[in-house]
């Protein structure tokens, strides 16, 4: 399945989130935290405790997020979660490279990867 590397990006930088002192049983997240975190719930106890703290950061923002970007957030959260652990794991070491990138550099490798993404995939027999 082909990822937009776009939201991975943008869904890695939740991850950058300053940390908060939290809870790290599904259970003691509040009821918000539990509805913005739903996609999360089947996965949080494998989840590193780092990750714990980064996505409750999130869902404690969530609130105060203009109704577009909460949109997006959850979409992102979605997409998150139903990464394997491998294809997380490639998307930290994408977002560590990318942020290496110069910012003034940055929306031209984000343009050259959106037109990668568009080229015809070679078909696989």
């Amino acid at each position: 399945m082909k990822r937009n590397f776009a939201l991975l990006i943008s869904g890695l930088t939740l991850l950058s989130l300053p940390f908060c002192a939290c809870a790290e049983k599904w259970s003691e997240l509040s009821s918000a935290q539990q509805e913005i975190l739903a996609p999360l719930s089947a996965s949080w106890a494998s989840l590193p405790q780092t990750e714990h703290k980064s996505f409750i950061g999130v869902a404690d923002a969530y609130p105060k997020l203009p109704p577009e970007k909460q949109h997006r957030l959850r979409a992102q959260i979605k997409e998150w979660a139903g990464l394997t652990m491998e294809q997380r794991h490639r998307a930290r070491e994408k977002f560590a490279a990318f942020s290496k990138v110069p910012e003034e550099k940055r929306e031209a490798v984000k343009q050259m990867v959106r037109e990668r993404e568009q080229e015809p995939q070679p078909t696989k027999h």
